[in-house]
C-alpha cells in the first residue's frame, strides 16, 4: 500500500505518537510549533492556530474509523491458508517505479480564507505501489506571470499565502526505499531479539494472533512479520496494526490537544494577548507535555494470520537508498475565474473570495454548496439539486435549469434537469451550449482534450457511434465506433462499414487495419492485433509489424512486458516478452494464467508461480 508522507498519513502508519513524561516540559513538536510563530502578527498566528484546529478535527474524525474488531481465533489444520515469502523489491525496479510515479506528477490547488494549499497528485502516482515522495517547492509560478521563491513542504500541507491561481511549481522530490533487511526469528522459547542494540520482543502468541514490541530503529524500520505453524508452513497474513506504546489512549490525547487550541483561539478573539510573545508563552504553558504529534521511539505490531502461529520472522529495514529529482509540477485543475469558493468559519455556509483583493466577493449565503468545476456549482440534496454558473463579471451565482457534470475545468456535460431524461450536451463557462443535448454520453480525451460525443443509432449497422469535436464544437472526425482514447498520438476507430483505422488528432487516417482483427489501442508504443490465422502480434506507430504473429494469446504491454501464450506440440506454454520481442521469462507449460493490477502493481500468474511487474518471481 502506498504511504503518503504527510502528518495525516503518518497518523495512518503509526496511529500517532505518544511519549512518557515526568514533568511539564514542552515536547519538541510544541517547541517547533511555537518557533514558527516568531516574527508573526497575532492575526497570522490566529490563522495558523485555526488551521491547526481544522487538522486536529480531521484527525479525530479519521481516528473514529479505526475500530479493530479482530480477535484471536483457533484454526483447524484444514482451514489454514498458506502465505507467500516476503522480500523487498529489487532496488533498480524501485527506482524505476519512482521515476514512473513522478513522470506525470502535478498538484491540486485548494483554497481557504486568505491562502491556498497544494496537494501533490497524478495518474501514475495514484496507481503506484510506492510511497508518495516528499515535495519541497523552490519556485512558485502564478498565472498572472509573477513568481515567488518559497520553500514549502507539500507533504505537510504548508500553505501559500495567496489566492492567485498557480500554474506550476519548481520542486524537489525526495524518496527512499529499503535495499537491505535484517531478519529476527522468534518463538515462545526464544522470545527476545536484538537489532543494532535495540530490543525486539515477542510479547504474545495466541492462536492466529501475534504481538511484537520494538524500540527505536527497530520500530521505525519495521517492514513485515511472517508467521509459520508448527509444521513450518508459512501462513497468510490477514491484517496488522502498527502503533506506538500507549497508542490506545490517542483519542483522549487528540481531544485534550484540540481543547487547548480552541482555548487559545477564544483568548485571541477576546484580545487577551498584548503581543506574539505573550501568545507563545501561553502555548508553552498550556500545552500538555505529551501531544499526539510527538516523535516516537517505541511501539508494537499486532498481526493476525490464517492459521495457528508457532514461530515468526520479523523483517526490519537495514539499509536504504535515497532518491532525489528536481521537476516541474503543473496545476492539474487550475481555477481561472478569479473567485474561489471558501467556507465561513463556524458555519456550514459558503461564499466566494476574490483572488485579487482577498476579500469576500459573494456573501456566505449558500449551504451544502459543492464545486463541480471552477465555473459550476450545485447545492441541495438528491434528486433536487439546484445548479449554478459563476458569473465573474456580476460576481454572483446564476441559477441554471440544466443538470451539469464535470468534463474539464472550462466545460461541463449538461442535460435537462430530469432524472429519467439522460441525454447530454456540452456547456461552456459562459453558459453557452457548445454541443446540443442530443447525445447518450460525452467524455473528454485526456491527451488531446477533444470531445467524444456518443449517439445510439438503433436502426443503423452499429449500436452507437462517436463523433469527435474540438472544444468549440467543431467536428474533427467521425462518426466512428471508438476504442479507448488517444495513445501514442493515435486513436483506434471503426467506421459504419466495419473498416478499422488508427487516426491522429486531426482526424487523418494514419494506419489502415484491413486484414487485421481483434485490434487493441497502442500501449507503450505497440498495438496488439491478430492476423487472418488468429495469431497475435504487434504493430508500431507506422503500421509496420514490430513483433511477429506467432502467439495464441497476448496482453497489452505493461512496464515493457507482455504475457504471451504459444502452443508447442499441443502443449500451452507461457512466457513474458519485452517490447523488442525478446523473451524475459522463458516459455514453460502453464495451465493457470492471469494478470492482475496495472503499472508497478501488476502481478503475473503463470507456470504455477507469481511474477511482479518487472518479471521477477515473487
Amino acid at each position: 500500500m502506498r504511504r503518503t508522507t504527510n502528518r495525516f498519513s503518518t497518523c495512518v502508519a503509526v496511529m500517532l505518537a505518544v511519549q512518557a513524561c515526568k514533568s511539564h516540559q514542552p515536547s519538541q513538536f510544541v517547541a517547533d510549533f511555537v518557533k514558527q510563530l516568531d516574527g508573526k502578527s497575532l492575526a497570522e498566528a490566529k490563522a495558523q492556530l485555526e488551521e491547526e484546529n481544522e487538522k486536529v478535527g480531521a484527525f479525530i474524525k479519521f481516528m473514529g474509523n479505526f475500530k479493530n474488531e479482530d480477535k484471536p481465533q483457533h484454526f483447524k489444520p484444514e482451514d489454514e491458508k498458506e502465505g507467500s515469502p516476503f522480500s523487498i523489491t529489487d532496488p533498480a525496479r524501485m527506482e524505476a517505479a519512482y521515476q514512473l510515479a513522478l513522470s506525470d506528477a502535478g498538484f491540486n490547488q485548494k483554497y481557504s480564507n486568505g491562502y491556498s494549499q497544494l496537494e501533490p497528485d497524478g495518474p501514475s502516482m495514484r496507481r503506484s505501489a510506492t510511497e508518495t515522495p516528499v515535495f519541497i517547492t523552490k519556485e512558485i509560478y502564478f498565472h498572472d506571470g509573477s513568481k515567488q521563491s518559497e520553500k514549502l513542504d507539500l507533504s505537510e500541507s504548508h500553505r501559500v499565502n495567496s489566492l492567485k491561481t498557480i500554474d506550476s511549481v519548481l520542486a524537489e522530490a525526495t524518496y527512499s526505499y529499503p535495499v537491505k533487511t535484517a531478519v529476527i526469528q522468534l518463538d515462545d522459547k526464544h522470545d527476545k531479539g536484538d537489532f543494532k542494540g535495540t530490543p525486539v520482543k515477542l510479547e504474545r502468541i495466541q492462536d492466529n494472533f501475534v504481538r511484537v514490541s520494538l524500540e527505536k530503529e527497530a520500530y521505525k524500520g519495521y517492514l513485515e512479520i511472517e508467521a509459520f505453524n508448527k509444521d513450518g508452513k508459512q501462513l497468510d497474513r490477514t491484517s496488522y496494526l502498527r502503533a506506538p506504546e500507549g497508542g490506545e489512549n490517542i483519542a483522549g490525547m487528540l481531544k485534550d490537544y484540540r481543547k487547548v487550541v480552541e482555548g487559545l483561539l477564544k483568548n485571541l478573539e477576546k484580545g487577551a494577548y498584548k503581543d506574539i510573545a505573550a501568545l507563545q508563552k501561553d502555548i508553552l504553558d498550556k500545552m500538555p507535555s505529551e501531544t499526539p504529534f510527538d516523535d516516537v521511539d517505541k511501539g508494537y505490531v499486532d498481526a493476525y494470520f490464517k492459521g495457528n502461529v508457532a514461530r515468526i520472522k520479523v523483517h526490519i529495514q537495514d539499509g536504504t537508498k535515497e532518491g532525489k529529482k528536481t521537476l516541474v509540477l503543473r496545476n492539474l485543475e487550475p481555477n481561472h475565474t478569479g473567485l474561489m469558493m471558501v467556507a465561513e468559519a463556524g458555519s456550514d455556509k459558503f461564499g466566494f473570495i476574490s483572488a485579487a483583493t482577498g476579500k469576500i466577493a459573494i456573501p456566505y449565503n449558500y449551504e451544502e454548496l459543492r464545486q463541480i468545476t471552477p465555473w459550476f456549482f450545485a447545492n441541495g440534496k438528491a434528486p433536487a439539486y439546484q445548479y449554478y454558473r459563476l458569473d465573474t463579471a456580476a460576481k454572483q451565482l446564476v441559477p441554471i435549469k440544466e443538470h451539469v457534470e464535470t468534463l474539464s475545468a472550462d466545460l461541463v456535460k449538461a442535460s435537462p434537469n430530469r432524472i429519467n431524461d439522460r441525454i447530454f450536451g456540452v456547456m461552456n463557462a459562459a453558459g453557452q451550449m457548445v454541443l446540443p443535448m442530443e447525445f447518450v454520453d460525452i467524455t473528454i480525451d485526456p491527451a488531446t482534450k477533444l470531445i467524444f460525443a456518443n449517439k445510439s443509432e438503433e436502426d443503423g449497422p452499429l449500436a452507437g457511434v462517436t463523433t469527435i469535436y474540438d472544444q468549440t464544437g467543431k467536428a474533427v472526425a467521425g462518426p466512428y465506433v471508438t476504442s479507448g482514447v488517444f495513445t501514442n498520438g493515435l486513436l483506434l476507430v471503426t467506421d459504419k462499414g466495419g473498416n478499422s483505422y488508427f487516426i491522429n488528432p486531426q482526424g487523418v487516417k494514419v494506419i489502415n487495419l484491413k486484414g487485421y482483427y481483434n485490434m487493441r489501442p497502442f500501449s507503450e508504443g505497440l498495438a496488439m492485433v491478430t492476423n487472418a490465422d488468429g495469431k497475435y502480434g504487434f504493430l508500431d506507430p507506422q503500421g509496420k509489424v514490430a513483433i511477429p504473429f506467432e502467439y495464441k494469446m497476448a496482453t497489452d504491454f505493461n512496464l515493457g512486458l507482455s504475457q504471451v501464450i504459444r502452443t508447442n506440440n499441443d502443449v500451452e506454454e507461457v512466457a513474458l516478452i519485452n517490447t523488442s520481442g525478446a523473451v524475459v521469462v522463458p516459455f514453460a507449460p502453464s495451465s493457470d494464467n492471469d494478470t492482475d493490477g496495472e503499472g508497478t502493481s501488476r502481478i503475473y500468474t503463470m507456470q504455477g508461480k507469481k511474477f511482479d511487474a518487472w518479471g521477477k518471481q515473487m
